[in-house]
């Protein structure tokens, strides 16, 4: 899973570099990239706070072509440092946040909240799981719902309830409803792995156990 995953992401990644000439003889910056995907985000959760599902997908669409935008600009351009790193990182925290404050807002009277909850709580523990554990040494990075498999996820919902709800009418979002229980299961279940194999790789005595094993 992991190896198709890296060919999808180099493929990606290559489309995209090829595509940004114009974007490259601007002279646009990368962290100005990152802080329209920052705004991007909160029109996102905007939207869906105001119930506007669809317009939150292609909101959050966007906010994602820019997250990989400003990466391949800094490459591209040899702006690459750890301090535009930083600020990449952070504005992602601040982005997932506003994104589920919306969603928060659009399920606050339904028992979908729970789920949107567990959601939030599992995308910022897997990431901070990650963060910390590669703080401390070198570990493996694993689990299934990595930021860009979250966003998609709840990209793919929200893109997709209207079109379910043509055929389903007597199930109201239950495209994207799914989406973030999915989300909610498999991002805490991230974290959960990560904190494991993490505390292996950092252990030399387990470390070795596992390896003789």
């Amino acid at each position: 899973m992991s190896e198709i995953r890296a060919r999808l992401v180099t493929r990606y990644y290559a489309v995209i570099e090829k595509s940004i000439g114009p974007v490259l003889r601007s002279g646009i910056s990368p962290d100005t990239l990152s802080f329209l995907g920052l705004a991007a985000s909160f029109a996102a959760g905007l939207f869906f706070g105001t119930g506007l599902v669809l317009h939150g997908g292609l909101a959050l669409l966007f906010s994602g072509f820019l997250d990989t935008l400003d990466g391949s600009v800094a490459r591209l351009t040899g702006r690459s440092n750890a301090a535009g790193a930083l600020l990449d990182s952070t504005l992602d925290r601040y982005a997932e946040l506003a994104v589920f404050s919306g969603l928060v807002v659009y399920y606050r009277h339904g028992w979908m909240l729970v789920f949107v909850i567990l959601a939030l709580v599992g995308s910022v523990m897997a990431s901070y799981v990650k963060a910390r554990a590669q703080s401390l040494g070198k570990v493996r990075t694993v689990g299934l719902m990595q930021r860009p498999e979250r966003l998609a996820l709840l990209i793919v919902g929200s893109l997709a309830n209207p079109l379910v709800e043509l055929f389903l009418p007597e199930y109201p979002d239950v495209a994207l409803s799914t989406a973030i229980v999915v989300l909610a299961v498999l991002s805490n279940a991230t974290a959960l792995r990560r904190l494991v194999e993490g505390r292996k790789d950092l252990s030399p005595r387990i470390s070795g156990l596992t390896k003789d094993a």
